[in-house]
């Protein structure tokens, strides 16, 4: 019993160091248009990786929606982020769940059904209207699982939200692969039912998975530091993240990191 508790010590305070180096990094950049408003948010963990090789890390990406007149944001109907070239996402040999095993299922059901396909978490915090009950926050958490969708690599964003208005909703992630600057970008598209009772007003996702496919360490997300011979540190365009809105206004922000040669 002893040592299960003390294993159970070690790998709290692993996460707790790795939730510290993600606070660390995520300053915000703010996008704005007449009154709507974005503050990205953004980075990775650890910060310090090999200059050339990549290794296993955290990718998180947010954003807070909000208008400086108290007005109602309009809906959120799409969500891109681009990943920087010299990180890599590839999920050969990982597990996959589907669409249908994350319809209408708990966080429970759905990380029970499909555990060995977990790659990520977050949440989705969402301003309700109902009648009678007036304006109320309502936060989503969200599971991500690797998929297939259309023939083409996916991230199953599955949030469910609890009373006083039970929601379950999966965002379609579609990974791409990019030419130039970013070498990858995830394009999640919001399914009407997210914003039916009112609007979404904050968006969270972390991702990171390793695992073991023929015998080889692999992981999800993968980045080396980008330093110039000779640098130790270096700082760099980690992603660009865009939102898409009803009215057809798109806010995007570059998030610049700074990362550390390790080795």
């Amino acid at each position: 019993m002893g040592n299960r508790l003390a294993k159970i010590t070690v790998a709290l305070a692993l996460l707790g160091a790795a939730a510290a180096a993600l606070s660390a990094m995520a300053g915000a950049e703010l996008a704005q248009k007449g009154p709507l408003r974005v503050a990205f948010s953004g980075g990775i963990a650890p910060a310090a990786l090999p200059r050339s090789q990549p290794a296993p890390v955290t990718v998180q990406v947010g954003g807070k929606i909000a208008t400086n007149d108290r007005s109602v944001p309009p809906k959120l109907e799409q969500i891109r982020i681009e990943v920087n070239a010299n990180g890599k996402i590839q999920s050969s040999g990982l597990a996959r769940c589907t669409l249908a095993q994350l319809g209408s299922v708990s966080s429970a059901q759905a990380k029970s059904a499909c555990a060995d396909a977990l790659i990520g978490h977050g949440n989705v915090t969402s301003r309700i209207t109902l009648p009678g009950q007036g304006a109320f926050a309502s936060n989503g958490p969200l599971l991500a699982f690797n998929g297939r969708y259309k023939g083409h690599q996916a991230v199953f964003a599955q949030v469910a939200s609890g009373a006083p208005l039970p929601l379950t909703y999966v965002i379609v992630f579609e990974v791409r692969k990019a030419a130039g600057r970013y070498g990858s970008e995830l394009i999640g598209t919001l399914p009407p039912i997210a914003s039916e009772y009112g609007y979404i007003s904050a968006f969270n996702l972390s991702l990171g998975r390793t695992y073991t496919y023929k015998g080889k360490k692999r992981s999800f997300a993968s980045a080396s530091c980008p330093a110039p011979s000779g640098a130790s540190l270096a700082s760099f365009p980690f992603a660009r993240a865009s939102y898409e809105f009803s009215d057809e206004t798109t806010l995007s922000a570059t998030l610049n990191r700074e990362c550390k040669v390790r080795g």
